[in-house]
């Protein structure tokens, strides 16, 4: 399973990360220039009153920080898939790297977004190594609505459930939309890849990849 070059998307998305740190982090000077030199508010020379009793406000509940440490498992409770994570990269062609541990193990890319954390993290797993089924073998019969569950290394699940699944010809993958999507408005979304549809003349690689997509609900025990 070898996915398409990433170098080029990286090149456009840090450009893009770059020029939205730069509108932050900037301003416009004159507007800049009038805060600091405002007039004190009237209140601070207004003529003193009876101290008033204080009220009672509530302090928000802080939300809690999401968990920064090792992704442990992907579950998905209809295909009966229940494997460990193991991190994933690029290789030293600039491919998405896929899992060294073929038929047991299912990839995240930890070089991009960490689930948990309001993004769209972004995993990877054989369906077949050396003719023995792997993790995502049976990815392509997921339906809309079927849950999946990301385990965290200190037990922490975040449930998604699946919202969208496509097929995209390797020639035409469209990777950039894929591990950023336009659409996702905000949502945290978790996006599954794997191989399908025919093998090559080869016999070695599939033509297709299948995608599918799965947005995070609150989970009700």
């Amino acid at each position: 399973m070898k996915f398409t070059r990433i170098l080029p998307v990286l090149t456009l998305a840090a450009g893009v990360s770059l020029l939205a740190l730069a509108a932050a982090c900037g301003g416009d000077k004159k507007e800049q220039e009038q805060a600091s030199t405002a007039a004190p508010a009237a209140a601070d020379t207004a003529t003193p009153t009876a101290t008033a009793t204080a009220t009672a406000t509530s302090t928000p509940t802080p939300t809690p920080t999401p968990f920064s440490g090792k992704v442990g498992k992907l579950q998905i409770p209809s295909l009966k898939v229940d494997s460990p994570i193991e991190e994933l990269g690029l290789t030293k062609d600039n491919y998405m790297d896929t899992p060294k541990n073929t038929n047991t193990h299912v990839g995240w890319y930890s070089i991009w977004d960490r689930p948990g954390w309001g993004g769209n993290a972004v995993f990877s797993a054989h369906i077949y190594y050396h003719s023995i089924p792997a993790p995502f073998q049976k990815l392509s019969s997921l339906k809309v609505g079927d849950e999946v569950d990301v385990v965290m290394e200190d037990g922490t699940k975040y449930t998604y459930q699946v919202i969208t699944k496509n097929r995209y010809h390797r020639d035409n993958f469209p990777t950039g939309e894929v591990i950023w999507p336009p659409n996702r408005n905000g949502k945290e979304w978790i996006t599954l890849i794997t191989c399908g549809g025919e093998l090559d003349s080869t016999g070695q690689e599939y033509v297709s990849r299948d995608v599918v997509v799965a947005e995070r609900v609150a989970k009700v025990n």
